[in-house]
């Protein structure tokens, strides 16, 4: 089994930012993670506007809609099986996850592996490297897929690591996925520079 972590990688990338400049590694951890994950791209002023207007329409578009949002079809495939790559639909990223369901990337779905690394040998590095590693690897290689620095997207990462359990079974893969936390996409995400 792998265990998932969710994380604003855009904070982490922030914090080490200002630990070159300052010497407040653990003190702005918490701001940065507070502002870097409240900036959202969305509509501003105008909803409110519109809002009469739109509450005729939403009752008759609510029903079609919730009938339409039922999880993307798969294969459901063995955590160690995905790959470079595979698009899978959303996991619970604070448990252990032990399968995935992978969905072709032309077809709806929520995240795509874009990085897979492995972690040197030795004893079980535990949370805190695998987060150091992703911040140093993922970062770096998601901006080669996106087509643009992390701290500038919309996009965000999330990874799979080793649990205690499977590094003993000899699990050293660190695997890093995109996703769009407005939803679901079509097609790959690679090289769309957003």
């Amino acid at each position: 089994m792998r265990i998932t972590i969710r994380t604003a990688v855009a904070a982490l990338a922030a914090v080490a930012a200002l630990s070159l400049s300052a010497c407040g590694d653990d003190s702005s951890d918490d701001n940065a993670g507070g502002d870097s994950t409240a900036t959202t791209d969305s509509q501003s002023g105008e909803t409110p506007a519109e809002e009469t207007p739109a509450e005729d329409e939403t009752p008759a578009e609510e029903t079609p809609a919730e009938d339409e949002t039922e999880a993307p079809e798969g294969d459901t495939q063995d955590v160690f099986d995905v790959g470079l790559g595979d698009c899978i639909s959303n996991f619970n990223a604070e448990e252990q996850v032990s399968e995935l369901t992978v969905i072709p990337c032309e077809e709806e779905h929520d995240q795509e592996v874009f990085a897979v690394f492995e972690v040197p040998d030795g004893d079980f590095p535990g949370s805190e490297a695998f987060q150091t590693q992703v911040e140093s690897d993922c970062v770096s290689e998601f901006e080669t897929f996106v087509g643009m620095p992390y701290n500038e997207s919309v996009l965000e990462i999330q990874w799979l690591e080793p649990t205690e359990e499977s590094w003993a079974q000899g699990d050293r893969e660190l695997v890093c996925t995109v996703l769009d936390p407005s939803g679901p996409v079509s097609g790959t995400l690679e090289g769309a520079n957003r």
